[in-house]
Order: structure tokens, then C-alpha cells, then sequence
């Protein structure tokens, strides 16, 4: 990366480098040199370094930019209005629990599984991705790693919804729980 972002400066892609490289070449070294035939190998290679056909890699490289002007334009990668739904689910789901605890009915169990299920999907999906890059485990470690992201939250939310409609819903099922005492020596 920083080796890319070198590579962009206007220092290497001036005319004052080829310059000075045209000069270091030309300079008498320890054993007499043809200053002609190292000039000219350099102009060729400074020629055919610069065709876009031969070096895709440093055309690429070039055409690279992760300026804010260039990534604003773009609306298919703004994150931001994910960051306040994120937030705002996390914001939800603080009155939501203990009321859902209070007054259990299947509507706030419904509303209280999908917003956990969301915010836990979230999450794994940041750990999936910030951890399990492809720089580091390849091209297909990474793709199995979201896929059971998406796995472990589609048996949850199905999971939950199993408990909310066939049995007796979230909110009592912890209430249940929680009533259980432990076997205590008389």
C-alpha cells in the first residue's frame, strides 16, 4: 500500500525523475561506461514502462485514488447511512428489551428478534471482514467466512421465530429462566 501510494506521488511520475536518472545513468563510474548506449537503454525502458499495453500493473497503480472527492460521488459504497441504522437498532434495542421482558406478546418478541439478529449479524459480518481478509487466506476463505455469517443469522432469526410461534416466546422463555432456582440444602 504505501508502496502504491509512493508510486502516485508527482515525484515519481514527473519529468525530474526521469532526470535524474538520465543524469545517474550518464555519471562515469568506477569502470569506463558507454554514456550513449546507457542512455539510450534507459530512454527504451523509460518508454516502455510508460506504454499502457506492455505494463498494465503501473497503469493501474496510477489510476488507483481513494480521494473523498472521488468516493463521495459514488453512492453504491456509502456506508454512512448504514453506520445510523447500525446505530439506531443499537438505540432500539435498549427500552425494547426490558419492555419486551415486562409486557411479553409476540409482537415485541417478533421486533426484539429481528433487531438482535440484525445487531449480532452486523457485527460478525465486521469481524468476517476486518479479520478474514483475502490478502491474508486467499480468495475463497473469506467468501465461506460471510457465507456462514449469513448462516449463523438466518438459523438465529429462524431459531427465534421457532420459539416465539410453536413455544412460549422470548421474553417468557427468559422470564422462565430466570425463575429457576437453584437446588438449595435444607
Amino acid at each position: 500500500m504505501a508502496f502504491s501510494m509512493f508510486l502516485r506521488t508527482p515525484a515519481c511520475t514527473s519529468r525530474l525523475l526521469s532526470q535524474h536518472v538520465t543524469r545517474l545513468g550518464a555519471q562515469p563510474a568506477l569502470k569506463p561506461v558507454n554514456t550513449e548506449r546507457t542512455i539510450a537503454t534507459i530512454n527504451s525502458l523509460k518508454n516502455s514502462l510508460l506504454k499502457s499495453e506492455t505494463t498494465p500493473i503501473m497503469n493501474s497503480v496510477r489510476s488507483f485514488r481513494t480521494s473523498v472527492v472521488r468516493l463521495s460521488g459514488e453512492k453504491a459504497h456509502d456506508h454512512s447511512k448504514l453506520w445510523v441504522v447500525e446505530r439506531f437498532t443499537s438505540v432500539l434495542l435498549v427500552p425494547l428489551i426490558p419492555i419486551a421482558l415486562i409486557a411479553p406478546n409476540k409482537v415485541l418478541d417478533s421486533l426484539m428478534a429481528i433487531l438482535i439478529t440484525a445487531h449480532s449479524f452486523w457485527g460478525l459480518e465486521a469481524i468476517a471482514v476486518d479479520y478474514v481478509r483475502a490478502s491474508i487466506f486467499g480468495p475463497v476463505i473469506p467468501k465461506i467466512a460471510i457465507g456462514l455469517v449469513y448462516l449463523i443469522s438466518i438459523a438465529t432469526l429462524g431459531g427465534l421465530f421457532y420459539v416465539i410461534t410453536h413455544d412460549i416466546g422470548i421474553a417468557n422463555s427468559v422470564r422462565q429462566l430466570w425463575s429457576i432456582k437453584s437446588g438449595q440444602k435444607a
